[in-house]
């Protein structure tokens, strides 16, 4: 794994309003599911070739780029090492998805890791 940008995912607190917007912006396949135990809105992007992406309820609105690792634990603890602060710790996807976590570099940017299972 050569450590490239895989995964583009919106979190938004008006789910419609980023659905129709980015619907009608890009004519975007998007198809509606729930994460988590919780069911928590979220709707997953297919630009044409298969999902790359997608948009979440959350409080407030940003897109978060993710960056493919081929082992989560080593490169999110590396991050925190270099001076990140970890915002979401490793979670796992379920269903044999993966992993994820996202940190907030010493610049302030905000980042996530993905790394498959």
């Amino acid at each position: 794994m050569k450590n490239t940008f895989g995964w583009m995912q919106m979190k938004t607190s008006d789910l419609k309003g980023a659905r129709q917007f980015y619907e009608h912006l890009f004519h975007w396949r998007l198809t509606d599911h729930t994460k988590g135990e919780k069911k928590i809105p979220y709707i997953e992007i297919d630009a044409g070739e298969g999902a790359c992406g997608g948009i979440a309820q959350d409080e407030d609105s940003q897109w978060i780029a993710f960056v493919n690792v081929s082992d989560i634990h080593e490169y999110t603890e590396k991050a925190e090492k270099l001076g990140a602060k970890i915002v979401v710790p490793i979670t796992d996807l379920g269903g044999g998805e993966g992993f994820y976590s996202v940190f907030v570099d010493p610049t302030g940017a905000v980042l996530g890791l993905y790394a498959p299972r």
